[in-house]
C-alpha cells in the first residue's frame, strides 16, 4: 500500500466551496460531456482496448486530475485541495472499458451514461472518471468522461479535452489528463491578462454600484427592465430531484440558425433560446403544466478575462425571459431579442471589475438557495439554467477516429429539475438535455421538439433551407 504524497494544497474559491458544500445524494455535483466517435478505416479489433490501454498508461497526471479534497476538520467551512503522485491515482479505476448491449443505438446509449451520471463521484479519490463505451451502432464508440463542478467549469472542462485531440487523423493525441508543459505564450497571455486589468478607485466604487443595480429595482413604465432573480413562475421544472438522472441530446446545424438569426435580426444565441422554448412551451403544454408568465432562464455568462486559462470556476448569471407564454414563434424570438439586449447591454455599460462584481452578487441570492437544500420549496430564483459554451470550429480526431459529435451533459439541482447546455463544433451545435429522472419524463421529446422548433423558425421568417 502507498502513502499519498503531498506536494501542494490549493484553498478553494467562494464559489467552488459552493460547488462542494451543496452535494447530496440526490444533487451530485458533476458535469460530464459525451463524444461521439467513428472508427477509421480497418481499424483492428483492439482498437478501443489500445485506447483504453493507453488511457490507463499515463505515467504524469496532470492538474486539476490529481486534486482530491484533503480531510481536515474545517473541511466543511473551508474545503482544500491536496495534489497527488500519479502513482497514488489508480487509473484503472478512473478509466472504465464498457460495451453497449445489442443493438447498440442511441437509446441504449443513452440509458447507461443516464445511469453513469447519475452517480457520485468517490470523495476520497480525484474527483473524475472516464468511461470508454464500445458496440455503438454505425461502426462507432463513446467516451463519457464527468468531473467535479468545483475542478472546473464548462468551458475550461471543454478546453480541455479539445486540447487532448488532433486536429488531423494521424496527428498527436493524448489522454486529457496527461500532464502537459504550458507553452510561454499561454503564460504571457495570462499575465498580460492580469496588468491590463481596469482598476477603480475606492471613491468611484458607490455610483458605479448604482449603476450597476438601480436598473434592477427602478423600473420605467413601457420599458424593457433587467430581470432579477426570484422573478421566475412557479413550474414543475422547480420541484424536488432525486438523484436518477436522464439525458437526451440533438444536433443543431449552425449554418441554418445563422441564417435565422439574419433573417430575424438577432443573434445565435437568440435562436438557441428560441428552439429552447419553442421545446419548453410544446412539453409543458403536453403536461398541461405551461405557466401563465413566461419562463426565466439563467444565461451562465463567462468572468474570464481574455488569454485566462486557470480551471477554476468563473461564470455569473444573466436572467432571460423566454417568451414561453407566447404562441406566436415571431413574437416569442421578439421577446427573448429584447429581454437579452437589455441584460447584456446593461452588463457591457459596467467597468470590468464592476461587472464581474455585480454578476458575482446577483447570483449570490441562487447560490445560497442552493446551497441551503431548499431551492424546490420556495419561489424559483429562475426556470432553469440555458447555457451556451464555445467549442472547437474544426473536427478533431483520436487515434484517427473522427470526432462526430460531443454533447455537455450538466447538473439539475433542488428546485432546477433541467439544465439545457450546447457546445458548438466543426458547424453543428450538440445540445445536451439533463434532467431529474422522476420529474421530467420524455425528455427525448423535448429533444426532439428543439429540432422542430429550428424549423419551425425558418419557415416564420422565410428562410429557405439551403
Amino acid at each position: 500500500m502507498t502513502t499519498t504524497t503531498r506536494q501542494a494544497t490549493r484553498r478553494m474559491s467562494l464559489l467552488d466551496t459552493a460547488f462542494v458544500n451543496v452535494e447530496t445524494r440526490d444533487t451530485p455535483m458533476h458535469i460530464g460531456g459525451l463524444q461521439i466517435f467513428s472508427l477509421p478505416p480497418n481499424a483492428p479489433p483492439d482498437f478501443v482496448k489500445n485506447i483504453v490501454r493507453r488511457f490507463r498508461n499515463t505515467t504524469v497526471v496532470g492538474r486539476p486530475f490529481n486534486m482530491k479534497l484533503e480531510k481536515t476538520l474545517w473541511a466543511r467551512i473551508a474545503p482544500s485541495m491536496i495534489v497527488v503522485d500519479a502513482d497514488d491515482i489508480d487509473l484503472a479505476y478512473h478509466v472504465r472499458h464498457s460495451a453497449l448491449p445489442d443493438p447498440g443505438g442511441e437509446r441504449e446509449l443513452g440509458e447507461l451514461v443516464s445511469h453513469l451520471h447519475s452517480q457520485l463521484l468517490d470523495r476520497s479519490r480525484p474527483l473524475w472518471t472516464c468511461h470508454v463505451i464500445e458496440g455503438l451502432q454505425n461502426n462507432r464508440f463513446a467516451i463519457y468522461s464527468k468531473m467535479h463542478h468545483a475542478l472546473a467549469d464548462g468551458i475550461s472542462a471543454m478546453r480541455l479535452s479539445a486540447s487532448a485531440l488532433a486536429t488531423e487523423p494521424d496527428g498527436e493525441w493524448f489522454p486529457a489528463w496527461e500532464h502537459r508543459e504550458p507553452t510561454q505564450k499561454r503564460k504571457r497571455n495570462h499575465d498580460s491578462a492580469r496588468t491590463v486589468a481596469a482598476k477603480i478607485t475606492a471613491r468611484e466604487w458607490p455610483q458605479i454600484m448604482k449603476q450597476a443595480f438601480q436598473p434592477m429595482f427602478k423600473r420605467e413604465p413601457g420599458s424593457e427592465s433587467v430581470l432579477r432573480p426570484f422573478e421566475a413562475p412557479p413550474s414543475i421544472l422547480n420541484g424536488e430531484v432525486t438523484c436518477a438522472r436522464r439525458v437526451a441530446t440533438q444536433q443543431l446545424d449552425m449554418e441554418r440558425m445563422k441564417r435565422v438569426a439574419k433573417a430575424a435580426g438577432g443573434s445565435l444565441n437568440d435562436v438557441f433560446l428560441a428552439v429552447c422554448s419553442s421545446a419548453l412551451r410544446r412539453h409543458l403544454q403536453s403536461q398541461d403544466a405551461l405557466p401563465d408568465r413566461s419562463l426565466i432562464a439563467g444565461v451562465p455568462v463567462s468572468l474570464r478575462e481574455a488569454g485566462d486559462d486557470s480551471m477554476s470556476n468563473a461564470i455569473g448569471f444573466l436572467w432571460a425571459a423566454l417568451g414561453t407564454e407566447l404562441g406566436d414563434p415571431k413574437a416569442r424570438f421578439a421577446a427573448i431579442r429584447s429581454s437579452m439586449e437589455v441584460s447584456k447591454n446593461h452588463l457591457k455599460s459596467l467597468p470590468q471589475q464592476a461587472r464581474i462584481a455585480f454578476t458575482l452578487l446577483t447570483s449570490m441570492p441562487t447560490a445560497l438557495v442552493l446551497m441551503s437544500g431548499l431551492g424546490a420549496k420556495i419561489r424559483p430564483p429562475m426556470n432553469l439554467t440555458i447555457s451556451n459554451v464555445p467549442g472547437p470550429e474544426h473536427i478533431l480526431y483520436l487515434n484517427g477516429a473522427k470526432l462526430e459529435a460531443t454533447f455537455p451533459i450538466s447538473i439539475p439541482v433542488q428546485g432546477q429539475a433541467l439544465n439545457i447546455t450546447c457546445v458548438s463544433y466543426a458547424g453543428q451545435l450538440n445540445v445536451g438535455f439533463t434532467g431529474s429522472r422522476d420529474s421530467l419524463p420524455g425528455l427525448q421529446k423535448m429533444a426532439v421538439y428543439a429540432g422542430e422548433a429550428l424549423t419551425e423558425l425558418e419557415t416564420v421568417f422565410g428562410v429557405i433551407p439551403a
